[in-house]
């Protein structure tokens, strides 16, 4: 069991507000990421350095399934970030929204893709 931390960072882009996004398996995006994770895990999301975002307001999953979403992410204690632990039984891939705040308190959504691996 490990986890798998999803780093967030927005940057601006032709003048136009991005979401930057890198795990920890070495994967990076630019509003559009797919992390993988295998059962047992937990999934991250934080803050990068620097990251130009107030807070992470929501995790949750954009399609309803609910094949890697058995749960809500919960709020870290004492950080800005979310925690989910990956069930035993979850399969499959599922997209998902993230609902972030900027400094400036500019609301924005985005909806990446988490894909739990079979066990071998």
């Amino acid at each position: 069991m490990k986890k798998v931390r999803i780093y967030l960072r927005s940057i601006l882009e032709n003048g136009e507000r991005r979401l930057e996004l890198s795990d920890s398996n070495g994967n990076g995006g630019i509003d559009n990421l797919l992390t993988e994770a295998q059962r047992g895990d937990t999934i991250i999301w934080e803050l990068d350095t620097r990251s130009g975002i107030k807070a992470i307001s929501k995790v949750y999953s954009k399609t309803g399934k609910h094949n890697v979403f058995k749960t809500g992410p919960k709020k870290r204690f004492l950080c800005k970030g979310l925690k989910l632990p990956v069930s035993n039984d979850a399969e499959g891939e599922e997209a998902y929204y993230i609902e972030y705040i900027l400094e400036d308190g500019t609301k924005l959504k985005l909806d990446p893709w988490l894909k739990v691996i079979p066990p071998p």
